[in-house]
């Protein structure tokens, strides 16, 4: 940067010289300073005008300028990710960076940009919520439960593989909430297509600037859903820690859970069978007291069916409810 300036100034002293060896042979011809005061003025006038109105109004249309695509081209994120300096951040139901197409190429891209101490935020969909079973609806015959759950299955094997210095840099959150469109970021660049009845929601993308004003407003919302309560990391996505409690023992158990009507279904089978069925049995969960009971054949099936969605259809599951004692 220092360089660039020493060469603007250079040209400008050049100019300068030029000016001068040109005009000073004229300085005694009738009317050359009032021609000379007349040029230089409108000169001024001029550059007052493209450095206070043309210069930020061209700045303000590139940095507002909105790109139109057809269709999200997977190829240039993954080298736009290779070539990150800083933020990359992806908002989706599931992504298609993780098919079978794209995954390598894309971990490989990852793994350089946390060598370069670039930041990762994943926000990737509940399977089990209902905003899943929308997207599930609308995009049928795809199977979107099953693509939301490899995405998280992935994402999670491929956190355990990295070394411990970059794992604080790649977070992924699992949020019951969907996003309103397709939301990819890198640096500066941001693009966006919104969600409708159809297949691929890369349709019709835009491609913008962060700096700028669309930009802006898009990295807003997804920040306030990253900030927002309810989003859980992986490993409290798939695993409730519980402490059981009958007389004087007491024994932890991580177990897999689902949510229903806002309460918290747990599967105690096999490790927590003999203690959810103990009559006089306590579980807190280090904050709560609670107790396990049962619940209607129509709830614990709809229990269930949320369950076979968050980790797959063909679960051997004993499912019961946290509940006040």
């Amino acid at each position: 940067m220092r360089r660039l300036s020493y060469v603007y100034v250079g040209i400008g002293a050049v100019l300068l010289l030029g000016s001068f060896v040109l005009l000073y042979p004229l300085r005694h011809n009738e009317g050359f300073g009032d021609e000379l005061r007349i040029s230089i003025g409108a000169n001024l006038f001029d550059l007052v005008l493209a450095v206070l109105v043309l210069q930020p109004l061209v700045l303000s249309l590139n940095r507002n300028a909105v790109r139109w695509r057809n269709r999200l081209d997977y190829r240039e994120v993954i080298r736009l990710i290779d070539r990150a300096t800083d933020q990359v951040d992806i908002w989706k139901h599931w992504t298609g960076l993780l098919e079978p197409a794209y995954e390598a190429d894309f971990t490989a891209a990852v793994r350089a940009a946390l060598d370069r101490g670039v930041r990762f935020r994943i926000l990737l969909t509940d399977p089990s919520s209902s905003d899943a079973a929308e997207r599930a609806r609308q995009v049928t015959p795809t199977d979107a439960l099953a693509l939301m759950r490899q995405n998280i299955e992935r994402l999670d094997e491929f956190r355990h593989e990295l070394p411990e210095r970059h794992r604080s840099l790649f977070q992924v959150r699992i949020s019951p909430v969907g996003p309103a469109h397709a939301f990819y970021r890198v640096d500066d660049w941001l693009s966006y297509g919104l969600f409708r009845d159809r297949r691929m929601s890369e349709n019709l993308q835009r491609e913008v600037r962060v700096r700028g004003d669309v930009g802006g407003l898009a990295l807003e919302a997804f920040t306030t859903r990253w900030n927002a309560p309810g989003l859980r990391d992986i490993p409290e996505h798939y695993r409730m820690p519980l402490r059981f409690t009958i007389g004087d023992e007491t024994v932890e158990h991580d177990l897999r859970y689902v949510l229903h009507d806002g309460e918290h279904w747990v599967d105690v089978h096999p490790a927590a069978l003999p203690y959810a069925f103990h009559p006089d049995h306590q579980v807190s969960d280090g904050h709560q007291r609670y107790v396990l009971a049962d619940a209607a054949i129509e709830t614990r099936e709809r229990a269930m069916a949320l369950y076979s969605a968050k980790y797959g259809p063909g679960q051997s599951a004993v499912l019961l409810r946290l509940t006040s004692p």
